[in-house]
């Protein structure tokens, strides 16, 4: 069922911030401090991009496995301590859709696009530290945070 939820919608950015400790890792670590009450949710497909951020810092030899089961191991536990699960539907595929051919000058990606849909047919506020797709979500007139990075 559709409706306006409380809450954030959380890309995928923001998760990789905080479990790979890279260069956005203090914003992203303040944001969540500030959030603390508001109910946060992610889709499967957050997870999906995770994985594939994980892989590719795997590939290119940034990350050992043992470290990469316990990133995975600690995105798990807070996923169910602190995370609520949304699922994408048809919908968002067709809406991503339209927007990235009405919006093709915007620099919407396709991924992000879907993210954006999600967090717009449950009525959050998409929270991300990728200026492009706040740029973009800002154009669909839809509710977004930019966390910007310190320093």
């Amino acid at each position: 069922m559709s409706g306006a939820r409380a809450g954030c919608y959380v890309d995928s950015c923001l998760l990789v911030s905080l479990f790979h400790n890279d260069g956005g890792y203090a914003a992203a670590e303040a944001w969540l401090a500030q959030v603390e009450d508001h109910e946060l949710w992610i889709s499967h497909w957050v997870l999906l991009e995770f994985a594939s951020a994980t892989a590719l810092r795997q590939r290119r030899g940034e990350l050992e496995t043992s470290r990469i089961d316990a990133l995975q191991l600690a995105l798990e536990q807070f996923r169910n301590e602190r995370l609520g699960m949304l699922e994408p539907r048809g919908d968002d595929f067709l809406l991503a859709r339209s927007w990235l051919q009405e919006f093709a000058s915007s620099g919407l990606q396709a991924a992000d696009a879907l993210h954006l849909a999600v967090a717009h047919r449950h009525g959050l506020t998409l929270v991300s530290a990728d200026s492009t797709l706040v740029s973009a979500a800002q154009q669909l007139q839809t509710r977004v945070e930019l966390v910007l990075a310190v320093g």
